[in-house]
């Protein structure tokens, strides 16, 4: 089953540029990033792909514009370069840099599972060099096969045929999340199967291999406690105590799940320093069918009493993926006062310098806060809820 993918129609529109800036796609494990490789080999000619999960293919490559010409062919020659999980390649920046610089009519587009610019080895070699792109789970677009249509404004999807739809996938995506094989797989057992090999033979085996994990078994103990917090603003002291770690190695954990795209962190927003949380922060995950599996849980929603919790990870997950994908000018934030006066999602718009606070919950008409407005009146021009009624207007 052929999903298309909303990433591919913005990458094809940056191969067609005369630059040739490198183009790079980063997200976790089995988001489809070997999938849109494979569909760019298909549909552009003359194309060479590298997967460097292939040990042999770590090898192929060293820094040395002589060696690389040897490898892939004159300099002079036009090219599609395809290089997967670059993340294991040695001297990655180095080797991209050098073939960016000298090899000016090859195009190159990589993946890595990691946020691998951050890695030590890329550095700053590719500096002005690349375009970075998120590449996540399906969206419900994706899903629903409307991901050729670009045109968003917040709460006001139009196409009503498509509601029943969304609302069809709606519990399911809330248990077994949305990674393309989980998503085309209708069997349920076997839909839970994946999901477990995923955790016990894919999720860590990155991020042991490169960062070298010295305690893997409170790594993944934290990761499970993470899992079981999502929606809740996260304690590092508590959890540190709860692991008998230290809360350094609490956030250097979290900021390795992180960076290999398996949860992400949702900060505070405060002007107000007196009267608001101002450094808290929550977490949750890039994919709710991982999350469960972490936990061990796939019972159906109606009986869990996460489901709220569940439902506010995925309408962060339909926003964040919303940002990236329209280019949209908003960064995400939690509000809370030290009074317990809350607003589950400000979206701030970096352009205009408005706020937009939603509220979020799974059953239930609620609006903001208005304790928000009482302090940011003057900024808020729209304001929205999101339950599961109405999630379909916003993807």
């Amino acid at each position: 089953m052929y999903l298309k993918r909303a990433i591919s129609q913005i990458i094809d529109q940056e191969l067609s540029r005369d630059d040739n800036k490198v183009l790079l796609i980063v997200g976790q494990r089995r988001a489809g990033k070997t999938s849109e490789l494979v569909r760019l080999q298909k549909n552009f000619p003359k194309t060479q792909y590298f997967d460097f999960e292939d040990i042999s293919n770590r090898y192929l490559f060293s820094p040395s514009v002589k060696h690389l010409e040897s490898l892939i062919g004159s300099k002079q020659n036009s090219r599609l370069l395809l290089l997967d999980e670059i993340q294991f390649l040695p001297k990655a920046g180095s080797i991209l840099k050098l073939i960016h610089d000298h090899f000016a009519n090859t195009k190159i587009v990589a993946t890595g599972s990691a946020s691998f610019l951050m890695l030590k080895n890329i550095g700053d070699s590719l500096y002005g060099r690349y375009i970075p792109f998120n590449m996540y789970p399906l969206s419900f677009r994706e899903m629903i096969g409307d991901a050729d249509n670009f045109d968003f404004k917040l709460g006001k999807y139009g196409k009503l045929i498509n509601q029943a739809a969304v609302s069809a996938q709606l519990r399911n995506v809330m248990i077994y999340g949305s990674l393309p094989e989980v998503f085309i797989e209708e069997d349920k057992k076997r839909k839970k199967m994946i999901l477990k090999n995923y955790i016990n033979s894919l999720l860590f085996k990155d991020i042991f291999e490169i960062e070298g994990i010295r305690n893997p078994s409170v790594f993944i103990k934290l990761l499970k406690l993470l899992a079981l917090q999502i929606s809740s603003e996260i304690n590092p002291n508590e959890l540190a105590q709860k692991l008998e770690i230290s809360r350094k190695t609490v956030l250097e954990y979290i900021n390795l799940y992180e960076k290999f795209q398996i949860i992400y962190r949702l900060n505070s927003y405060s002007n107000n320093p007196r009267r608001e949380i101002t450094k808290g922060f929550k977490i949750y995950f890039a994919d709710l069918g991982i999350r469960n599996a972490v936990i061990d849980n796939f019972i159906l929603t109606e009986n869990r009493s996460d489901t709220g919790s569940l439902f506010e990870n995925l309408v962060m997950n339909v926003s964040m993926q919303n940002i990236e994908y329209f280019k949209l000018s908003y960064q995400m934030y939690f509000w809370r006062t030290f009074t317990k006066a809350e607003v589950d999602l400000v979206l701030v718009d970096t352009d205009l310098g408005e706020l937009i606070p939603i509220e979020i919950k799974y059953s239930k008409t609620k609006k903001p806060s208005r304790s928000f407005f009482g302090i940011y009146e003057d900024k808020i021009k729209q304001q929205y809820y999101i339950n599961k009624d109405n999630l379909w207007k916003f993807i």
